[in-house]
C-alpha cells in the first residue's frame, strides 16, 4: 500500500533532525536547548513508530506468510551494512588525543544495553532501537494474526503495561537521566515496538472507523505533542520520575493518533513518486548528517554564528549539504544493497504458503 503522506512526514522528520543537531547556529536567537531536545526526540519517535507500522501492516495483510527468519534477515540487511560503513567512518574520525571507545560493542549494538549511553557515535542508538522494532514487530504480528481484534488489543495493552512497570522500576532503582539513561537504552524502550504494532492493528482491523475519526484523532495527537513540548521546556527531565516514565509514551501515542490522518493524504502520481524516492533516503540521512557535521568541525568549520542572518544561512547550507549527501549515499550504497536483499530474501518466495485475507 502506498502512503505518500507518511513518506512526506518522514522527509519532514529527517529535515527536523538535521535542524535539531545543527541548532547551535541559531544561537543568536536565544532558543533554549530544551527546544532542540524536544525537536529531536519527537521526530526520532516518529521515525521508529512509522517504520514499525509499515512492517507490521505488511505482515498483517500479506497474501503469503513468510518465516520470521526471513523477516529478520531482511531487517538485518536493511540496517547493518550502511550502519557498519558509518561506524568505520566515525572510528576514523575519533581524535588521536581521545580515548578510543570500546568499538567492539557497536557492530552488535551492545552499547545500548546499559546506561549511560556512550557519547561516541551517539546517533547509533537509533539503529539499535530500529533493530529492536524490526525484530519484534513480525513476531508480535504472527502471534496476534490468528486472534480477533479485541484479543489482540488486550494482548498489546497488557504488554504495554508490563513494559511501563519495568521502566518505572528502572527509573526508581537506577535513577538514570532522561536522554542517555532512559531514552537511548533498549531495556527502558521495550514498549516502542508495541506502539508500532498497535497502530498497524487498528489500521488493519478498524480502517473505516479510524479514517472517519482521523481529524479528531489528529487533534488529540497534536495536543499530546504540544504537551510534550511544554514538558520539555518547563520540567527538569533528569529529576522528574513522571517525565522519565511517561514523556516517551506520550510522544509515541501522539504519532499513533496522527498516523491515520497523515496516511490519508493524497498526492498526484508524479509528486507521490518524488516523495517516495526522497523518503527512501531517510535512513541514510539519519546516519550521515551528524557525521557530515563532525567532518566539517574537523575541517575548521565555525560552529558559532555572529549574527542571526549568518546563523540562518549556515544552517540552511548545512541542511542542503546533508540532504545531498543522504541522497547520494542512498543511491550509491543503500539502494544497491536493497536490490541484493530482494534477490537473496524476496518478500514473497515461491514456496510461501498463502494466507487467507481478513
Amino acid at each position: 500500500m502506498r502512503l505518500p503522506g507518511l513518506d512526506l512526514l518522514r522527509i519532514i522528520a529527517g529535515l527536523a533532525l538535521m535542524v535539531c543537531h545543527a541548532g547551535f547556529w541559531l544561537g543568536p536567537f536565544g532558543i533554549p536547548d530544551a527546544f532542540w531536545m524536544f525537536l529531536g526526540q519527537v521526530n526520532v519517535e516518529l521515525f521508529l513508530v512509522a517504520m514499525g507500522f509499515l512492517v507490521a501492516q505488511d505482515v498483517l495483510t500479506a497474501e503469503h506468510q513468510i518465516g520470521i527468519a526471513r523477516h529478520w534477515a531482511r531487517s538485518a540487511f536493511r540496517l547493518w551494512p550502511l550502519y557498519l560503513i558509518l561506524l568505520a567512518v566515525n572510528l576514523v574520525l575519533v581524535s588521536a588525543d581521545d580515548v578510543r571507545p570500546d568499538w567492539l560493542a557497536y557492530p552488535f549494538l551492545a552499547q545500548n544495553l546499559a546506561w549511560p549511553h556512550p557519547p561516541f557515535f551517539g546517533e547509533a542508538w537509533i539503529v539499535a532501537a530500529a533493530a529492536m522494532v524490526l525484530l519484534a514487530a513480525p513476531v508480535l504480528c504472527r502471534v496476534l494474526r490468528p486472534r480477533g481484534f479485541r484479543a489482540g488489543i488486550a494482548v498489546l495493552i497488557g504488554l504495554l503495561l508490563m513494559s511501563t512497570v519495568l521502566r518505572a522500576l528502572l527509573v526508581s532503582t537506577g535513577d538514570p537521566v532522561f536522554d542517555v539513561g532512559v531514552r537511548k537504552i533498549l531495556i527502558a524502550r521495550l514498549d516502542l515496538p508495541l506502539y508500532a504494532v498497535l497502530s498497524a492493528w487498528l489500521w488493519v482491523h478498524r480502517y473505516a472507523a479510524i479514517i472517519r475519526w482521523r481529524g479528531a484523532l489528529a487533534m488529540l495527537g497534536g495536543s499530546l505533542l504540544a504537551a510534550s513540548a511544554w514538558i520539555h521546556l518547563h520540567v527538569d527531565l533528569d529529576h522528574s520520575s513522571a517525565a522519565r516514565n511517561f514523556l516517551l509514551p506520550m510522544s509515541d501515542c501522539a504519532w499513533l493518533l496522527l498516523l491515520p490522518w497523515v496516511c490519508s493524504w493524497q498526492m498526484p502520481d508524479r509528486l507521490c513518486a518524488l516523495v517516495r524516492g526522497l523518503a527512501g533516503s531517510a535512513y541514510a540521512g539519519l546516519l550521515t548528517h551528524v557525521t557530515v557535521l563532525r567532518i566539517g568541525a574537523l575541517a575548521g568549520l565555525s560552529l558559532v554564528a555572529r549574527s542571526p542572518s549568518q546563523g540562518v544561512a549556515m544552517l540552511l547550507s548545512f541542511v542542503l549539504l546533508a540532504s545531498g549527501v543522504a541522497i547520494l549515499v542512498h543511491r550509491l550504497v543503500d539502494r544497491p544493497l536493497l536490490v541484493l536483499r530482494e534477490r537473496w530474501w524476496p518478500i514473497a518466495p515461491e514456496h510461501a504458503v498463502p494466507v487467507t485475507k481478513r
